[in-house]
């Protein structure tokens, strides 16, 4: 009972009505009485896909798409705003009627790609972006080093700029923040990679557990990166290293997330990441030219 209690005081209280909005960390999962399934998500983990796939296997996608586009305005204002639903789902925990299961990325990958996301059209685009604020704090956070937050960030810098809030305890992002959350694991039945996302949902169908889904439509999203090759070599040697400034990379055409993730950054991806490192290392095993600094270990 008690995990399940510290999963509703953690519930993101951006779902929830009233004037005082204090951040907390983990986003509501998605669920509904008629599927078997309660899964949790993380922001930068295939999370647009998991939720059209929910919101077609409860008959609703269609209608979420029509009312906006990004299907995560709709989940936020529509599907799992109220205090009811974080009840229900807790309500639902505690019953053992549902599986929890959670859709989970490579933690490197992960945070190479929130990395670029600084690069995106978000950045300076007139609509609100979540970047906008992470932009702004780069900016004061390079002002306070005597950089000149003119000349870009490169991605130890990024790694530097999370961790100091963590530790100073100041608001974080949920797109930067680790995937794990404490405790999970007493919640979780099993953990599904991203890239093994739509097998599982193929053999659930299979199994008439639940709906068949056109994975590959829904699949489709304007904010992933495609990877240029021209790009990533223009990162030079030290990709880490290298600057990336707001839009940068506005064509959709960016370097690889793998190019930052070596010897060199592998220490600051640890100690930011390695909870996620411990918890799903299993599905992503370490690249062999990775020579750690820092031991993996429970400690």
């Amino acid at each position: 009972m008690g995990a399940l209690r510290t999963l509703a005081d953690l519930i993101d209280p951006w779902q929830q009505p009233g004037p005082i909005r204090v951040p907390l960390r983990l986003r509501p999962p998605l669920f509904h009485p008629d599927l078997p399934y309660i899964v949790f998500w993380s922001e930068k983990a295939g999370c647009t896909t998991v939720v059209k796939w929910f919101l077609a296997q409860v008959g609703i996608l269609e209608e979420a798409l029509a009312a906006d586009p990004w299907v995560h305005n709709y989940r936020v204002r529509h599907y799992s705003r109220s205090r009811r639903y974080i009840d229900r789902v807790v309500e639902a925990l505690l019953s053992g009627d549902y599986t929890a299961v959670k859709v989970i990325r490579d933690p490197l990958r992960r945070a190479a790609s929130s990395f670029l996301v600084l690069s995106e059209p978000g950045a300076v685009a007139l609509d609100p972006h979540w970047v906008q604020d992470y932009r702004l704090d780069v900016r004061h956070w390079l002002m306070r080093q005597g950089r000149d937050p003119e000349a870009g960030i490169n991605f130890l810098e990024h790694l530097d700029v999370i961790s100091d809030a963590m530790r100073a305890g100041r608001f974080v992002d949920s797109h930067l923040l680790p995937q794990h959350t404490p405790g999970e694991e007493t919640l979780l039945a099993d953990v599904i990679p991203i890239e093994r996302f739509a097998a599982w949902c193929e053999a659930e169908a299979a199994a008439g557990r639940v709906k068949p889904v056109d994975m590959e439509a829904i699949r489709d999203s304007g904010h992933h990166h495609i990877t240029d090759p021209t790009r990533t070599a223009a990162l030079g040697d030290r990709p880490e290293e290298a600057r990336i400034t707001p839009a940068l990379y506005a064509d959709g055409h960016y370097p690889s997330a793998r190019a930052f993730i070596n010897a060199r950054s592998f220490p600051r991806l640890q100690a930011l990441y390695g909870a996620d490192l411990l918890a799903y290392g299993r599905h992503y095993p370490l690249p062999a030219d990775l020579t750690p600094e820092i031991e993996l270990s429970a400690n």
